[in-house]
């Protein structure tokens, strides 16, 4: 028996009505909350310091095993700070969800670091852990260009090589001379990543206390800089040293939280 129109429309009106309590519960639903796991860790007495760079190596290489890992980042205590009754080893690692993290706990790379490097040298009840909840995003009230909370500017540049060179001109980068290295950061180029497109466009982003003129100026005094330089011309598009042709990029935004207030 067909309903008669005003059952219809009040059926009709008692679906909207919860399909919009539906849509606002759903826009009230919280994102799920970063976890920041932190833990401190005792070694035993005398365990050598070549075992605590082993540990703090491997704890390192976990991101490339376990893409739950945001970031990571692990030390030794400063020995000069030391008064005996602290950790000896300390590490912070941060997830996406609690999920995340789960995975992370029982993931077999992680407890394989563990079992090889860290309880063979940790002293008896020398672990302590913490999570927490981080759920302190809020949108930045400035998003121009910011500097890092240590006070550095962040700068970009860009190059042009050869596209036809550039799988042996990234192969070159993936062992880059440990005096180049060194004399990079010395010279200012801090947490410094290269990126480039198949068309030979390379993008280079570091952090300074100095502007990019003047980072390049202090390089130009290297001369593992020069001999680096020299190598790596035949793979500009213009054939000559690579900074030398570099152009600045303006750094015009910056979404995040490693900024100064």
């Amino acid at each position: 028996m067909p309903q008669a129109p005003l059952a219809l429309a009040a059926a009709a009106a008692a679906g909207a009505v919860a399909a919009t309590l539906l849509a606002r519960r759903r826009r009230r639903t919280p994102a799920p909350a970063r976890v920041r796991h932190m833990v401190l860790v005792k070694l035993k007495p005398g365990t050598p310091s070549d075992a605590v760079d082993a540990m703090l190596a491997a704890l390192r290489r976990l991101p490339a095993r376990i893409p739950t890992i945001l970031r990571i980042e692990v030390g030794r205590q400063v020995a000069s700070l030391d008064d005996g009754r602290n950790a000896s080893i300390g590490g912070l690692v941060e997830f996406a969800s609690e999920d995340d993290y789960k995975a992370y706990a029982k993931h077999e790379a992680h407890l394989a670091v563990i079992k090889d490097y860290i309880l063979p040298h940790m002293a008896e009840g020398g672990r302590a852990a913490l999570q927490t909840a981080v759920d302190d995003w809020r949108p930045q009230a400035w998003t121009g260009p910011a500097r890092t909370r240590n006070g550095r500017r962040r700068v970009a540049f860009e190059m042009r090589f050869d596209p036809s060179k550039l799988a042996e001109y990234k192969r070159r980068h993936e062992t880059v001379w440990p005096a180049m290295q060194e004399a990079l950061v010395r010279t200012g180029w801090h947490d410094y990543s290269l990126f480039c497109g198949e068309d030979g466009r390379a993008f280079g982003v570091f952090e300074s206390d100095g502007s990019f003129e003047e980072c390049c100026e202090r390089m130009s005094h290297e001369e593992v800089n020069e001999r680096w330089q020299r190598e790596m011309a035949p793979f500009s598009a213009t054939k000559e040293h690579p900074d030398a042709a570099a152009v600045e990029l303006e750094h015009y935004f910056y979404l995040g939280t490693n900024t100064r207030e």
